[in-house]
C-alpha cells in the first residue's frame, strides 16, 4: 500500500513544466496507466477548462499538448522577451528581488 500522496492542483498561474514533472513522477511511482492519469489530472480554474474543451475521447497526451499550448512557454517567447526588455527596478525593490524577478 502506498502512503497518501496529494498532488497540488494546477490552475494555469504556476509553472506548467514543474507541475507536469511532479505529475509524471507521481504517476510513475504509483504505476498509473493512461486512464489513471486522465482521472487524476489535478486541474482547476482556467487549466480545468481544458478538460471541458478537450472532449470525452481525449487521451492524457492530448491534454498535455493542449496545456502546453495554452500555458507553456514555447509559444510565449516573444511576450517574455518584451516583458524582460521593459523590466525596470521598482521603487524600493532590492537588487536581489529584481534578479529573482528576471530569473523567473
Amino acid at each position: 500500500m502506498h502512503p497518501l500522496i496529494k498532488l497540488q492542483q494546477y490552475n494555469g498561474t504556476q509553472s506548467l513544466d514543474t507541475f507536469l514533472m511532479k505529475f509524471q513522477c507521481m504517476a510513475s511511482y504509483l504505476w498509473w496507466d493512461d486512464e489513471d492519469m486522465f482521472q487524476c489530472a489535478s486541474l482547476e480554474g482556467a487549466a480545468g477548462q481544458v478538460l471541458w474543451d478537450i472532449g470525452p475521447r481525449a487521451t492524457m497526451a492530448d491534454i498535455v499538448r493542449l496545456l502546453k499550448t495554452m500555458f507553456g512557454t514555447q509559444f510565449q517567447a516573444e511576450c517574455f522577451k518584451a516583458e524582460l526588455h521593459a523590466r525596470r527596478r521598482a521603487p524600493g525593490e532590492s537588487f536581489q528581488q529584481l534578479f529573482r524577478g528576471i530569473c523567473r
